[in-house]
């Protein structure tokens, strides 16, 4: 398969890559024998430009590999990983260079005919800064490489998460006109009017207060967990009118102002649970929330419904994907044979 493009000479892409590593190679070993002697080309230029191959051709290989897209994972140590690839690569490059000084120094001796010494000599006099200026080209390629994949990789990773906050709007605004919940929210209320008006006051004041939530917050990264809180009893209260007796919700949450969430993911997973579990008078389905460790529990006995309700499936995956990249966490889902648990984690409030 060939590459595109002139800058890859219409050869196969391993060709390409190997032959742009000589041609560079070649231009290095030009450059500083100029600036060393004063003339392009000199008796060890070949000999040179071997060297500098084989070493490009070794750096590049170290520099992928240790440098490669998603090695480094974000969070909270993320500069300390940051600071170890840089420092080992360094190392590295130092290791081989001194291994290639050593064989030049070993092929002078056979050469010439020198001694240890006199070759050693002549190294201080004369190569180190050789020396010193490959190890920097080496320090200096794996720079290059490790910015271009971290920069490529910060690009990638705030695409995906314009992605995702578009497909999270999308569903929320999905959510805001579902057509089944705003249709059995009247359906409750208009029989509310004549037997409770006073409950059917408060049932407009949630169902308000749901809307007006999801419309202030539908942009927001975090918010006060407390908040989050207050919008699920909302919720709650509106399903418990119209499921009296057949749903509970227990909830065990201290110090709530202490930590932030992501808006409307308790809501989801509360609703996938009134979506996917049956609940009678007989058999009611509780649902439990709880704080410990810096997460909030969401779990729920597994009751499958006899016909289940057509599913995206896209909700629980899209907090996941939201959570992990605005919290650099994940959310832990456990599902057992009788109950259904799901982490979310909170970022603490300093």
């Amino acid at each position: 398969m060939k590459t595109r493009g002139l800058i890859d000479f219409y050869l196969p892409s391993k060709i390409a890559y190997h032959l742009k590593i000589l041609i560079a190679s070649i231009l290095i070993a030009v450059f500083f024998n100029k600036i060393w002697s004063g003339k392009a080309f000199n008796k060890n230029f070949w000999f040179m430009i071997v060297i500098l191959f084989v070493q490009l051709e070794i750096y590049m290989v170290i520099a992928f590999r240790i440098f490669t897209p998603g090695a480094i994972k974000t969070g909270k140590n993320y500069k300390k990983q940051i600071i170890i690839k840089l420092i080992m690569f360094y190392l590295l490059v130092l290791l081989i260079a001194a291994f290639f000084l050593l064989m030049t120094i070993m092929m002078s001796m056979i050469m010439d005919n020198l001694s240890f010494s006199e070759v050693l000599g002549h190294f201080f006099q004369n190569e180190l800064k050789g020396f010193l200026i490959s190890w920097l080209i080496g320090i200096s390629i794996g720079s290059l490489v490790f910015f271009y994949t971290e920069w490529n990789e910060a690009l990638k990773r705030e695409q995906k998460l314009k992605e995702e906050k578009l497909i999270f709007q999308y569903e929320t605004l999905k959510n805001q006109v579902n057509p089944h919940f705003l249709f059995n929210s009247l359906n409750t209320l208009s029989s509310l009017v004549s037997q409770d008006p006073a409950l059917s006051e408060k049932f407009i004041a949630n169902l308000s207060g749901i809307y007006r939530y999801i419309l202030e917050h539908r942009d927001v990264e975090l918010i006060n967990l407390s908040k989050e809180i207050a919008f699920v009893e909302r919720f709650f209260f509106l399903q418990k009118i119209r499921d009296d007796g057949k749903i509970e919700l227990q909830m065990d949450l201290p110090e709530v102002e202490k930590y932030e969430i992501l808006p409307i993911s308790i809501q989801l997973l509360i609703e996938n649970a009134l979506k996917h579990n049956a609940a009678t008078k007989q058999r009611p389905l509780t649902i439990k929330l709880s704080l410990k460790d810096d997460y909030v529990i969401i779990e729920n006995a597994i009751q499958p419904k006899m016909q289940l309700e057509p599913s995206s499936k896209l909700g629980l995956k899209n907090l996941q994907e939201r959570v992990k990249l605005i919290l650099h966490k994940e959310v832990i889902v456990d599902s057992s044979d009788h109950l259904f648990t799901v982490k979310i984690p909170l970022k603490p409030i300093k």
